[in-house]
């Protein structure tokens, strides 16, 4: 007698409310096909049928070579002419963490990504560096360094030391920071970044590069941001089309 329900349909059932009650996390690796088949007690074909349907179903990818994995539910960072990580952290609805890597104060001659600090600070002797990673759920989305005119404020060091938030930190110094312009390219992270943010060196990320202001112009900082791309997503809004670049460089890799 003909099954009503075909067995590969059962297994796509009980993987997708597996999916949904976080017993497969975003991201993660599911068992492979000879687990699966011994769990199920069922054929690899039968489990292959099963994958296909989560993979249309767009709740899982297939990696020639690799396996399944759950895919990400990406977060949502809007930019604008004053982008705040906080605000993305609220909106998310989900548990989140940052954490700070590094603060340091150095030359600027020493300073990542020197030629950028030099070109667009001035001429500045002394810079501070700052290096933050951001969790969503306990998954890294985002790693950023941020480099800032050490002539700013002398108490700068000290704020960013003190204050989890960039903008409360400039705040308590009495200085607005507004995003000028905003640069965007992906390309596929080198081992320092695919560490940080737990991926694949094959996987492509999001860069960009924003150059922050006060009111009256002068620069102040340079805003680095590193962005799994299966993680995240990036929003511009109420931004003049001048004040975004946006290009595609596979191969390109972040100044050490």
């Amino acid at each position: 007698m003909t099954e009503r329900f075909p067995r590969w349909r059962d297994v796509a059932n009980s993987l997708s409310e597996g999916i949904r009650n976080g017993i497969y996390e975003p991201g993660k690796k599911l068992p492979t096909e000879n687990d699966l088949a011994r769990h199920f007690q069922l054929n690899r074909h039968t489990i292959r049928r099963a994958l296909e349907e989560l993979a249309s179903a767009g709740m899982i990818r297939t990696e020639q070579g690799r396996g399944s994995f759950v895919c990400d539910d990406p977060v949502e960072y809007r930019i604008h002419a004053r982008p705040r990580f906080s605000e993305l952290m609220k909106d998310s609805n989900r548990p989140t963490t940052r954490r700070k890597l590094s603060l340091r104060r150095m030359a600027v001659v020493d300073a990542p990504e020197r030629a950028l600090a030099q070109d667009v600070l001035g001429a500045v002797t002394n810079v501070i560096v700052l290096e933050r990673i951001g969790y969503s759920a306990e998954r890294p989305v985002s790693y950023s360094r941020h480099i800032f005119d050490a002539g700013l404020h002398e108490g700068l060091m000290a704020a960013l030391d003190a204050h989890d938030s960039i903008t409360e930190a400039l705040r308590k110094l009495g200085i607005e920071s507004i995003r000028r312009r905003t640069h965007v390219n992906a390309r596929c992270p080198d081992t320092h970044e695919a560490s940080l943010l737990r991926i694949e060196l094959n996987e492509p990320i999001l860069r960009t590069v924003g150059y922050n202001v006060t009111p009256d112009g002068r620069p102040i900082e340079i805003s680095i941001g590193h962005y799994p791309g299966r993680r995240m997503q990036l929003a511009f809004e109420n931004l003049q089309t001048d004040n975004v670049s946006v290009s595609h460089d596979a191969a390109s890799r972040a100044e050490s």
